[in-house]
């Protein structure tokens, strides 16, 4: 008798399982967060492993999505679950426009070190 072949990448130790229906926005419920998910995947039925530092997401068996658990922030989300052509059963986000795109880069900067200039910036984008 011969055994099959290991999954790749192997599946990580976890603690608790879910299953979630992915939301029209991709994102699933897990733990008083809320976790993105490739867009394709909406409307599925997904499997959530909560691992020791991670949160798996599974559909058939294979890893869609992976995201850092026990974060402080409620809403976790991989900008590249929302690119992409559409598909037959879903069709693809709008990409972000000037005004989207100039946000996140505003909000990637530490809030430690916005001043005054930070909001003057963020004003003069929203024109």
């Amino acid at each position: 008798m011969l055994l099959t072949p290991l999954p790749d990448p192997l599946f990580e130790p976890f603690d608790l399982v879910a299953t979630r229906k992915v939301s029209l926005d991709s994102l699933v419920a897990f733990e008083s967060h809320h976790y993105s998910v490739p867009f394709p995947f909406t409307g599925r039925h997904v499997e959530i492993h909560g691992c020791a530092e991670s949160v798996e997401v599974l559909h058939e068996t294979q890893i869609i999505a992976v995201h850092p658990r026990h974060t402080k922030e409620p809403l976790v989300i991989d900008p590249r679950h929302y690119e992409g052509c559409s598909t037959e059963r879903v069709q693809a986000p709008m990409p972000l426009g000037r005004l989207g795109r100039r946000m996140l880069e505003l909000a990637a900067e530490p809030v430690a070190h916005r001043s005054i200039d930070y909001y003057a910036a963020l004003a003069e984008v929203a024109r």
